[in-house]
C-alpha cells in the first residue's frame, strides 16, 4: 500500500462521532484529569507554570495539544501552507519580524511528522520580510509563493524534499491615493487631510492564490486595495484591478475560473456614508466610534479580471474555505461565519461562533473569539476554525443545527491560521504569539532578562481528536481563558441603584463611593526600570536605571499606596498597548499586523478605522450612560499650532519650558502658549471630549507644560462642581527621545505624576476619587521577571494603604474592568467580562481617617531641562576615560539622528539603538546592556526606522 493510501485510511476513521453542542458539554461535569481552575486573584507570574501550563502577558492560560515547533527568537506566525507533496511531510509558516542575526527567515520550513524546523529561508540570502498574510505552493509542490510587507511577492522553487531555494522577487509598488472628502464625514485622519495625495511606502501584499496549472498567481495588495496577477515563469507583475477596501484573503474556485476575496474594510464609500479614513482609503464607519461597519467579498471573473459580484457579511471577513459549492468566510468582528452559496452569491447562512460566555441579562454571546482562518474536513462535514482571541480553534459541524461548534482544541497564543492534513489527520495550526515573549537573555552579571520584541511564534500540530478528547479539550480551553470565573461575570450587570455605595461596587450598576476616575496613560517602561530598587517588591536593583533619583515621586507613592508588583501590560508597542487600555483588547486587524504594522500604526493616536472594536471604548461607553468625561492628549490624532504672534509653527521645548516655569512661578496668570496647541480627532467618540489644548504626543513639549495646562482646567471644575465622571490624560515624557536626557525625561514624567496626585488630593473631590496610572507598553525596557510586567498604580483613598505588597496577577484589562465597575459601564469584550476587578488593592468597609489625607508631590532631583541648556547638562565625569568620552559624544550625535523629525511619532524610532541609548546614557556608558559583553558604539545600529509609523503621523 503506497504511504499516501495508508494515510486516507487514516483520515477516514476521523469522524468526530457523537459530537455535543459546546453549551451543553461545559454544563455537563468532566471527570478528565484537566489543570486547575481558574481563581480570581492569582500570584503566578507569567510564563511556564509548574503544571505544565504557560500563563501570557493577557493573563490567559496556554496549554497547546499536539506537538509544539518552535520558530525561534523574534518570530511571529502568520500564515501556514501544506506542501501538497505528501512524500516530504513539510509545510511552511510565513512569518514577521524576524532578522538573519537571529537566524531566522522569511519563511520557516517544517516536517510535520517530527515538528523539527527544516529550513529558514531568506530571500536571496538578505531579505528576512514576511507578511500578514499570504503563502501557498502551486499544485504539484514545485513552488511557493508568499507575500513580504517591504513590497515584493518572493517565488521560491521546492526541492523533492520540501526546500527552498531562490527563483524570483516580484517588486508589487504602492498607489498613491488621493483623499477624497465626504460631506457627513470629518475631513479624514487630521494627519492625512481629505483633499490630499496620501503615500504608502509599500503595497502590502496579503492573500496569495495560485492557478490550477501553476502558470499564476494573485496577490491582494491591502494597502492598494487591490487584486494583482504575477506571471510566475516571467517573474512579472502583470494586471492590477480594484476590490473591496483593505483586501485580506483570496480562494479560487475549483474549476479556475472564478476568484473570492475578503475585504476587512467592506466596499467603496460614497458621499451618503459617515467615513473614517484607514491608511489612504475611506471606510464606511460607524458615526460614533468610527470602526468600520461594512465587510464584503468581491467576485472575480480570473479571465476577464474584472469584479463581477460584490457580497456583503459580517464585519472583518477574513480566511475563507469551500465546502462543495459554498464559501465559508470568517467574520472576524462579528464572531460569526457566512456562509456563500456560489452560485447565486448569495449569503444563505450565518453560523455563530459566539463565545459559551455572556454579560447577564443579554441574548448575544461576548464579543471577542475573532475567527480569521478555516480548513475544511469536507467528507466529515467539519470545519476547523482559528479563533485568534481565545487560543484555539472551534469545531464546527456544517451540518444543520442550532448548535454548530461541538468544541475546542487549545492551541498557542493567537492562532492565525489553520489548515488540515488530510493524508495525516493533523490540524497544522500558526500561531501568532506562539508562547508569548519568552525568549530570556543573560547578562554578563547573572540576570535574566525579557523584553516584549523577543516574540516566540509557534506551530501546533494536532492529531484531529475524538469526541472524548474533545470534550475535554474543550472544558481546558474554558478555563484557560477563565470562562469559568462565573462570579465575575455575574457581577458584570445587575445592579440595583438602592444597593448601599462601596468603593467597587458589588455588581456593575451598583453605587460607588467613586464619582472621579482619573486615567493617566504613561510610556513603554517596565517593572524593574523603574521599580526594581524598591526591596518590598519582586525587583532586580541592576535593572533599576531610572530608580530612586529619576523617580521619586512613584517612589514615595508605592511607600504609601499599593505596590503592584506583578502588573502586566499584554501588548508588544504602543500600537496595540492603548487599545488594550481603551478597548480591553487589541482588535485582530491591529495586531495581526504586529510587529511591522506597515498599514498603520494607530497607537494612542489612532486613525485607522479598522484599528478599532465596534464596540467602541472605554469613554464612548461611559458618554453613553450619560457620564461626563473629558479626554487629555489620548487619541487625538494631529496638532496644530497657533502662537499668540500668528505664527504657526510649533515652540520650541525650551519656550514651552519657560512658559512652564513662569507660570508655576506666579509670574504669568495664564500661560502665554496657553491656547497655541489645537488637539484634532476624526472620531466623534474622541472629538466630542477632547481638551482641545492639550497637546498629543509629542516629545517637544515637557510633561510640566501639560500639567499646568491640565491644573488650570481641573481647578475651573472644581470650582463650578463639575469634574468629571472620567478623566483620561496622556502624559508621556518617559518614552524619552526629546531634546532632554532620557534621566531628565523620566524626572519631567514623575515630576508630572506626582502634581496631579498631589493637586486632586489636596482638592474637594479627593474623597470620591481614585487615579489609575498605567504605561502603554513595557517595550523600551527588560525585566528579569517577564518582558510585559510593568509598573501600574491605583491612588484613592480607598485604596489600602501602608500595606504589604500585592503581588495578585493583574494585567490592563483588570484595571479598565475596575473602571467600569465603579462607574457602572458594561464590560466590551470577553476580555474585561471575565477579568476581575483590582479589590486586593482596595480597603474593605470604611477606610480610615487617615486614608484621607492629601499626598503631596516630591521635588526633582535631576534637572529637568539637563541636555538642553548648557549648565543643566550633565557633563561627562573628569574620571571618565578617554574611550567613554568617545562613546558619550557619539552617542550624543546618534541621538540626534535618530530623533530628527519624530517628536510627535511614537515609536518610530529603531527600538533596539534607543534602548541602548538609554541605558548607557542611564549608566554612564560603563555597563553592558544586558545580554552583551561590553558598551557598544552607536556604529553597531544600522537598522532603520519602522517605515510604518510614518503612515499615519
Amino acid at each position: 500500500m503506497s504511504p499516501k493510501s495508508s494515510r486516507q485510511k487514516s483520515r477516514n476513521k476521523s469522524r468526530i462521532n457523537r459530537l455535543r453542542p459546546l453549551a451543553g458539554l461545559l454544563a455537563t461535569g468532566l471527570s478528565v484529569p484537566l489543570a486547575a481552575q481558574s481563581v480570581p486573584f492569582p500570584t503566578y507570574s507569567a510564563g511556564p507554570q509548574p503544571n505544565g501550563s504557560w500563563v501570557v502577558s493577557s493573563g490567559q492560560v496556554i496549554t497547546p495539544a499536539g506537538q509544539q515547533v518552535d520558530l525561534g527568537i523574534r518570530v511571529r506566525a502568520k500564515a501556514v501552507a501544506l506542501n501538497p507533496n505528501v512524500k516530504t511531510h513539510t509545510a511552511a509558516v510565513l512569518t514577521m519580524g524576524t532578522s538573519p542575526s537571529d537566524g531566522n527567515g522569511a519563511v520557516e520550513v517544517f516536517d510535520t511528522n517530527t515538528g523539527d524546523v527544516l529550513q529558514n529561508y531568506i530571500v536571496f540570502g538578505k531579505d528576512t520580510s514576511g507578511s500578514f498574510n499570504g503563502i501557498a505552493y502551486s499544485a504539484d509542490g514545485k513552488h511557493l509563493v508568499f507575500s513580504q510587507d517591504d513590497s515584493n511577492v518572493a517565488i521560491a522553487k521546492v526541492s523533492a524534499e520540501g526546500l527552498l531555494s531562490d527563483d524570483a522577487q516580484v517588486s508589487v509598488p504602492p498607489n498613491n491615493s488621493f483623499i477624497s472628502c465626504f460631506p457627513n464625514s470629518p475631513p479624514a485622519a487630521y494627519a492625512n487631510p481629505c483633499g490630499s495625495l496620501y503615500s504608502a511606502s509599500t503595497a502590502y501584499p496579503g492573500g496569495i492564490a495560485i492557478s490550477k496549472d501553476g502558470k499564476s498567481a494573485y496577490a491582494l495588495l491591502n494597502q492598494n486595495d487591490t487584486l494583482t496577477k504575477i506571471d510566475i515563469s516571467a517573474a512579472k507583475q502583470g494586471t492590477q484591478i480594484r476590490v473591496g477596501n483593505a483586501p485580506h484573503s483570496i480562494v479560487i474556485s475549483s474549476n479556475g475560473a472564478t476568484a473570492y476575496i475578503s475585504n476587512e474594510g467592506g466596499r467603496a464609500a460614497t458621499d451618503g456614508d459617515f467615513q473614517i479614513n484607514s491608511a489612504g482609503t475611506e471606510i464606511v464607519a460607524d458615526p460614533e466610534v468610527g470602526a468600520a461597519i461594512s465587510g464584503t467579498v468581491s467576485v472575480v471573473n480570473l479571465a476577464r479580471m474584472k469584479v463581477t459580484a460584490t457580497i456583503s457579511t459580517g464585519l472583518h471577513p477574513t480566511g475563507m474555505a469551500f465546502y462543495g459549492k459554498d464559501l465559508l468566510v470568517a467574520n472576524t468582528y462579528s464572531d460569526t461565519i457566512s456562509v456563500i452559496d456560489t452560485d447565486t452569491n448569495d449569503v444563505i447562512r450565518t453560523i455563530d461562533l459566539g463565545l459559551p460566555i455572556k454579560l447577564p441579562g443579554r441574548r448575544k454571546s461576548a464579543y471577542g473569539a475573532a475567527p480569521n482562518s478555516i480548513a475544511v474536513d469536507a467528507k466529515n462535514g467539519i470545519a476547523y476554525v482559528a479563533l485568534y482571541n481565545a487560543n484555539a480553534i472551534g469545531v464546527v459541524d456544517l451540518s444543520p443545527g442550532v448548535n454548530p461548534v461541538k468544541g475546542m482544541i487549545p492551541v498557542a497564543y493567537a492562532p492565525s491560521s489553520v489548515v488540515l492534513d488530510e493524508a495525516d489527520n493533523v490540524l497544522i495550526v500558526a500561531n501568532d504569539k506562539g508562547i508569548g515573549a519568552r525568549n530570556s537573555f543573560e547578562t554578563d552579571y547573572g540576570v535574566t532578562n525579557y523584553n516584549t520584541h523577543q516574540d516566540n511564534g509557534t506551530v501546533s500540530i494536532v492529531r484531529v481528536p475524538n469526541s472524548k478528547k474533545l470534550e475535554a479539550w474543550t472544558k481546558q480551553v474554558f478555563e484557560n481563558n477563565h470562562w469559568d470565573l462565573t462570579e465575575n461575570i455575574k457581577s458584570a450587570s445587575g445592579g440595583r441603584p438602592d444597593a448601599n455605595p462601596v468603593a467597587i461596587p458589588a455588581k456593575i450598576g451598583d453605587p460607588s463611593l467613586i464619582q472621579h476616575v482619573f486615567l493617566i496613560v504613561r510610556e513603554n517602561r517596565t517593572y524593574d526600570q523603574i521599580l526594581g530598587d524598591v526591596a518590598e517588591g519582586d525587583g532586580d536593583s541592576s535593572l533599576a536605571v531610572f530608580g530612586g533619583k529619576d523617580t521619586p515621586n512613584v517612589h514615595q507613592l508605592v511607600k504609601r499606596f499599593p505596590l503592584l508588583d506583578n502588573f502586566y501590560d499584554p501588548s508588544r508597542q504602543s500600537a496595540d498597548g492603548h487599545q488594550w487600555i481603551t478597548e480591553a483588547m487589541a482588535p485582530y486587524s491591529d495586531d495581526i499586523q504586529s510587529p511591522d504594522w506597515v498599514r498603520s500604526y494607530p497607537g494612542g493616536n489612532m486613525g485607522d478605522a479598522l484599528a478599532y472594536q465596534n464596540k467602541g471604548f472605554l469613554f464612548s461607553e461611559a458618554a453613553d450612560r450619560g457620564l461626563p468625561v473629558k479626554i487629555y492628549g489620548e487619541a487625538v490624532e494631529n496638532d496644530t499650532f497657533k502662537q499668540p504672534s500668528g505664527s504657526t509653527s510649533e515652540p520650541s521645548w525650551s519656550q514651552f519650558y519657560a512658559d512652564s516655569q513662569k507660570f508655576e512661578a506666579g509670574l504669568e496668570k495664564t500661560l502665554f502658549y496657553q491656547n497655541t496647541v489645537q488637539a484634532q480627532s476624526s472620531v466623534p467618540a474622541v472629538s466630542d471630549h477632547l481638551i482641545t489644548n492639550f497637546p498629543q504626543f509629542d516629545l517637544g513639549i515637557p510633561d510640566q507644560f501639560r500639567v499646568d495646562l491640565w491644573v488650570q482646567d481641573f481647578k475651573n471644575d472644581v470650582a463650578n462642581g463639575t469634574v468629571p465622571a472620567l478623566s483620561v490624560l496622556w502624559v508621556m515624557c518617559d518614552h524619552t527621545g526629546g531634546p532632554p536626557t532620557p534621566d531628565a525625561e523620566q524626572a519631567d514624567n514623575d515630576l508630572a505624576i506626582g502634581r496631579i496626585i498631589d493637586y486632586i488630593s489636596h482638592s474637594n473631590v479627593w474623597s470620591s476619587s481614585a487615579i489609575f496610572i498605567e504605561e502603554d507598553d513595557s517595550q523600551n525596557g527588560v525585566d528579569h521577571v517577564d518582558g510585559h510586567r510593568s509598573p501600574g498604580y491605583v491612588i484613592s483613598p480607598y485604596t489600602v494603604q501602608n500595606g504589604p505588597t500585592d503581588h495578585t496577577y493583574y494585567t490592563q484589562v483588570n484595571m479598565t474592568r475596575t473602571i467600569e465597575q465603579i462607574l457602572g459601564l458594561p464590560p466590551m469584550n470577553q476580555f474585561d467580562l471575565v477579568a476581575s476587578p483590582m479589590r486586593t488593592a482596595f480597603v474593605e468597609g470604611t477606610p480610615s481617617a487617615a486614608n484621607f489625607k492629601p499626598w503631596t508631590h516630591v521635588p526633582n532631583q535631576v534637572p529637568l531641562n539637563q541636555g538642553v541648556t548648557a549648565n543643566a547638562t550633565k557633563a561627562a565625569n573628569t574620571t571618565d576615560s578617554a574611550a567613554v568620552k568617545t562613546l558619550r559624544a557619539a552617542w550624543l550625535k546618534k541621538k540626534t539622528q535618530i530623533f530628527a523629525g519624530k517628536l510627535t511619532k511614537p515609536d518610530s524610532e529603531d527600538p533596539d539603538t534607543v534602548n541602548h541609548f538609554n541605558w548607557y546614557m542611564s549608566t554612564g556608558f560603563t555597563r553592558p546592556y544586558p545580554g552583551e559583553k561590553a558598551v557598544r558604539p552607536p556604529s553597531d545600529f544600522h537598522k532603520p526606522a519602522p517605515a510604518k509609523a510614518d503612515l499615519d503621523d
